[in-house]
């Protein structure tokens, strides 16, 4: 009974005996609701929508038709996404109530924002008794580059300051299109942290990544203090869902030791210097070059302001020839010609340990330590020792080069204070000089050279005036540099002179550990040189 029949029933009995002509009130709705039932029916039920550029914002739309297929209206309550998340758009329903036969239609819209396989429902909400909640299922395809930079964020941990790592950062389309990788924006408020685009390895931007494809950048890390060091990448590409990626990275430096090493420079430098020159026959021209242009040798050793002993061995016994010790700075050029080529004595008989300057050397020194040696005097325990070998053989001596180069540095506090020169054959092959004669590889005496910093010149060239100078330069102290007792962190090096910071006219070498001065700051005798710095720490732990 409709509610309307249920109103004149009530009202009838409310007036007893009135008569009143029963009539049926209710709606053509209220019959349908009573004699029928909705049946809803969908088309399409799955729509398969195309692939869409998701980078150029391009869109699809299908149209759903709801018909009504039963005996009763058709009442649709409510049309919605079973993942709202998704990117598909519905349009109103055209008619929310359809009436038995009749159809309504909304639309759907595809609207990818990434690559990516989209799958959801419509669900249609209705009063159809059996199929209260009908279902149309969405496929989509987002065709799209898609940027993924690994790792996102990176701790370097604690580093000992001077130690440094390198992080590298994987760029990886992991889209359906070409990524176009244009720009990078570094950001740190730490000079500790440095980001490399390599773009002398992928070339110049913009990059071009196919699907799948990767390409790589770094960030080095090499601490200087103890402060936290963070920085901030920002990748630019044409990811429509992710234009801008920011990945982040952070690390602390950590010291390991610092050190203060304090010099006085002397007043002059001194320097022991002996040759141990090889006097047989085949030398004889070579002999006297050096004899005659034995002058500039002690010129140049004047002009550094040198304090210099220098001698020339050839006996076996390693005494030195000649009413002359050695040579000194009260000697003139030409004083020191004459002392020089008696100490060679090149007319004497050699003998058999004269193309052996090892072995000459060794008893000139030690006949140069004892008191009671005929070459006492000659080597000073607080001047820097320098040898020249010049021969044009093999170096003979019975023993190893390195048990001869182990012997000398034991003489000296310093090991760094013996320094081993020679003229011999090129190495390793030998040479020929102008007059047609073969020189061999003066082996032995060039791995002492390399072993110890020297000079190894040919004596095939002959100029034995750039020679002497040369050696004269090589052998004298070198005031200019001072030698550091710890391998520092350079860039943590601060000089004091006579107490007063100095940041010009040095430079830390790293191959001698030492802080050099340039020729026009070298410090005067009795200046005080301290030098501080963080000591390098063992960067593999």
């Amino acid at each position: 009974m409709g509610k309307a029949m249920r109103t004149s029933i009530f009202a009838l009995l409310a007036v007893g005996c009135s008569e009143f002509e029963i009539k049926d009130t209710t709606s053509a709705y209220d019959d349908l609701q009573n004699d029928g039932v909705p049946d809803i029916e969908v088309a399409p039920f799955v729509i398969d929508f195309p692939n869409l550029d998701a980078a150029a914002s391009l869109q699809a739309t299908e149209v759903v038709t709801v018909s009504n297929v039963g005996t009763n209206v058709l009442q649709i309550s409510d049309i919605y996404l079973a993942d709202p998340n998704a990117p598909f758009t519905i349009d109103a329903l055209s008619t929310p109530l359809i009436s038995p036969g009749e159809g309504a239609q909304f639309s759907i819209t595809f609207s990818p924002d990434t690559a990516r396989a989209n799958s959801t429902s419509v669900l249609i909400d209705s009063n159809d008794p059996d199929t209260p909640v009908a279902e149309v299922q969405l496929n989509g395809v987002g065709v799209a580059p898609v940027i993924e930079v690994t790792p996102s964020t990176y701790d370097f941990g604690t580093l000992y300051i001077g130690c440094d790592s390198s992080q590298p950062l994987t760029i990886t389309n992991a889209g359906t299109a070409d990524l176009i990788v244009s720009g990078f924006s570094f950001s740190t408020a730490s000079t500790d942290l440095t980001f490399d685009s390599m773009e002398t390895e992928f070339g110049s931007l913009p990059w071009t990544l196919a699907p799948s494809e990767e390409a790589a950048v770094t960030i080095d890390y090499s601490p200087l203090d103890e402060i936290l060091d963070e920085a901030f990448l920002t990748i630019t590409s044409n990811d429509p869902y992710t234009s801008d990626v920011l990945v982040t990275q952070k690390g602390m430096g950590d010291i390991f030791a610092t050190q203060e090493d304090n010099f006085e420079q002397p007043i002059k430098g001194m320097t022991d210097i002996i040759f141990a020159v090889d006097r047989s026959c085949s030398m004889d021209d070579d002999i006297e070059s050096v004899q005659d242009n034995f002058g500039t040798f002690v010129t140049v050793l004047d002009e550094l302001d040198a304090d210099y002993h220098v001698a020339a061995t050839v006996e076996d016994n390693g005494c030195i020839n000649g009413p002359d010790l050695y040579i000194d700075n009260t000697f003139d050029a030409a004083q020191a010609e004459n002392a020089i080529t008696t100490m060679i004595n090149l007319g004497g008989s050699y003998g058999s340990n004269t193309e052996m300057a090892f072995m000459l050397l060794e008893a000139t020194l030690a006949e140069s330590l004892d008191p009671s040696g005929c070459n006492y005097g000659l080597v000073r325990d607080d001047a820097t020792l320098a040898v020249v070998g010049i021969s044009d053989e093999v170096e003979q001596s019975i023993n190893s080069w390195s048990s001869y180069v182990t012997l000398f540095q034991s003489l000296k506090q310093d090991p760094d204070d013996v320094v081993i020169h020679a003229v011999g054959g090129d190495y390793p092959g030998g040479c020929t000089n102008a007059q047609g004669w073969t020189n061999e590889p003066y082996t032995g005496m060039y791995e002492a050279t390399v072993a110890t910093g020297g000079l190894f010149l040919s004596i095939c060239a002959q100029d034995w005036g750039a020679y002497l100078e040369d050696l004269a330069e090589g052998s004298a102290a070198d005031l200019s540099s001072f030698g550091l007792s710890e391998p520092p962190v350079p860039q943590t090096i601060v000089v004091k002179l006579n107490g007063v910071t100095t940041s010009v006219g040095w430079e830390y070498n790293e191959s001698t550990n030492s802080v050099e001065f340039d020729p026009d700051n070298i410090p005067v005798g009795g200046d005080t040189i301290d030098v501080t710095y963080s000591v390098a720490g063992n960067c593999s732990q």
